[in-house]
C-alpha cells in the first residue's frame, strides 16, 4: 500500500497505518506525498537538520532547482499527545517567509468520528493556518488586533484537539524557522536570583507578588451569580529558593530540585475554592491538561502528564485550604522566570439565554518582584493584568 506517496494519499488519516521506515527514512517524501503539504512543489531533498526537515524545490532553471521552502513531519519536532494520548501526525509545508502553505493529516487517533464530528472538521480547521506565519501569535478563538493575535475556529466538542493541533504546528513551524534563518531564535536570558534564606508567610508571598490569585466567578462563565466563584486558583514560582523553600519546605523543595533538568522550570497551582476542576475532565494517561496554559509573550506552554508531580502540602504560614493541587513543570530552555509570564484557564461560557457554548480565557500576569532578581527586572514593555478574553 507504501509503494508510492499517491497509493498513501488515498488512504483515510483515521488511524492510518504509517509504515515504520517512516520514522527514519532519509528520502521521507518516497513514502508520503509531500506535495500535498507544498502545492507546486516538483521535489524534495532528503531529511536534514536537527530537528529534521526537507527542502522543497521548484522546476529546474537553468540546471538548477530553485528553493521554495520546507516541508516538516509533526512528529519528527514534537509528540505532543491530543485528546486520544497519541499525536496527530501532520506534514507541514512552509514557505521562505515562514507561511504555511500547505498543511496534511496523515494519521490521528482522535474519536472525533465516535461523537459525530466528520474528519473533514480537523482537516478544515487545519486549512485556517494557511497563508499565517510561523511567528505570527496564532490561538483557538477570535482574532485580537490590539494584542496582535491572529484567531482561530474551533471544533465544537474537540477542545482538547486542536488545542494540541494549534501547539503542534506553531511550534514545529518555529522550530525549522529558526533553524534555517527564518526566525531568531527566542533569546531570555536566565534569571538570576537574590537569595536571602527568609521563610516568608503566604500573605508576604501574596504581598511580595510571589504567589499569584486567578478567580473566575460564576457569572463569568454565564452562570447566575453566586457568592461561589466559578474557580478561585493560586498559583507561583517554585525556581526561587525564597519562594519555593517559603511554600514547599526545605525538604520538598530540594526533592524537587533533584528532579528537574537544566532549563526546567516548576510552578504551583492549588485551587482553593470553586465548581470546576483546573486539570480538565477531558484528561487522559498519556494526555493533556486541557484547561491550563503558560504563556510568555508568543510562546505557549502547556502540560501533559509527564509534566505533572504531586503536591503534597503547603507549608507557607497561613496559606488557604485547597482540594486541588499540582506542580507543573516547563521543560524549555525559551522559558525564563525573569521575564513576565501569565497562567491562562481556559473554559467555557453559556449563553444563558440561547445555550451556545463559546470558549472563554482568563489569564493573571505573574513577575518575580525585583528584590528576588539580580539587577532587578528586565526592562519590558508590561501589559496591564489581570484580564479575561471571551469569545
Amino acid at each position: 500500500i507504501f509503494s508510492s506517496p499517491r497509493a498513501y494519499a488515498a488512504t483515510g488519516s483515521y488511524e492510518a497505518a504509517l509504515p515504520d521506515e517512516l520514522k527514519t527514512a532519509k528520502d521521507m517524501c518516497a513514502l508520503i506525498a509531500c506535495s500535498e503539504a507544498f502545492p507546486g512543489a516538483v521535489s524534495f531533498s532528503e531529511r536534514m537538520g536537527q530537528p529534521p526537515y526537507v527542502e522543497a524545490y521548484g522546476a529546474p532553471v537553468a540546471g538548477k532547482k530553485p528553493l521554495l521552502g520546507y516541508v516538516m513531519l509533526s512528529t519528527d519536532i514534537t509528540d505532543t499527545p491530543a485528546y486520544s494520548g497519541k499525536p496527530v501526525v501532520t506534514l507541514m509545508g512552509m514557505d521562505l517567509k515562514g507561511r504555511f502553505v500547505g498543511i496534511k493529516v496523515l494519521k490521528h487517533s482522535e474519536p472525533i468520528l465516535l461523537l459525530g464530528i466528520p474528519e473533514s472538521a480537523l482537516l478544515n480547521f487545519n486549512q485556517q493556518y494557511i497563508g499565517k506565519s510561523v511567528a505570527d501569535k496564532v490561538e483557538v478563538g477570535q482574532s485580537r488586533p490590539d494584542e496582535g493575535v491572529l484567531g482561530v475556529d474551533a471544533i465544537s466538542g474537540a477542545t482538547v484537539t486542536v488545542i494540541v493541533q494549534n501547539q503542534v504546528m506553531m511550534t514545529s513551524g518555529m522550530a525549522i524557522a529558526r533553524q534555517v534563518g527564518i526566525v531568531a531564535p527566542t533569546v531570555r536570558d536566565p534569571a538570576k536570583y537574590v537569595v536571602t534564606g527568609q521563610h516568608l508567610s503566604w500573605d508576604q508571598l501574596v504581598k511580595q507578588g510571589s504567589v499569584q490569585r486567578l478567580l473566575v466567578k460564576a457569572e463569568q462563565v454565564g452562570l447566575e451569580k453566586n457568592s461561589v466563584p466559578f474557580i478561585e486558583l493560586w498559583f507561583g514560582d517554585l525556581n526561587h529558593p525564597d519562594v519555593g523553600i517559603s511554600l514547599l519546605g526545605e525538604h520538598s523543595f530540594n526533592n524537587l530540585h533533584s528532579q528537574l533538568k537544566e532549563n526546567e522550570h516548576a510552578i504551583f497551582i492549588i485551587r482553593s475554592a470553586g465548581i470546576e476542576s483546573f486539570k480538565g475532565s477531558g484528561f487522559v494517561r498519556g494526555g493533556m491538561y486541557d484547561r491550563i496554559q503558560v504563556k510568555q509573550d508568543a510562546d505557549s506552554f502547556t502540560f501533559r502528564d509527564l509534566d505533572y508531580l504531586n503536591l503534597y502540602g503547603i507549608e507557607a504560614a497561613g496559606a488557604p485550604t485547597y482540594n486541588e493541587s499540582a506542580i507543573f513543570v516547563i521543560r524549555s530552555k525559551a522559558f525564563s522566570s525573569a521575564y513576565p509570564w501569565k497562567l491562562s484557564f481556559l473554559g467555557n461560557r453559556v449563553d444563558r439565554a440561547t445555550g451556545t457554548r463559546s470558549f472563554a480565557t482568563f489569564d493573571t500576569k505573574y513577575w518575580l518582584a525585583d528584590e528576588l532578581l539580580q539587577g532587578g527586572r528586565p526592562v519590558v514593555e508590561e501589559a496591564a493584568a489581570p484580564y479575561v478574553r471571551i469569545w
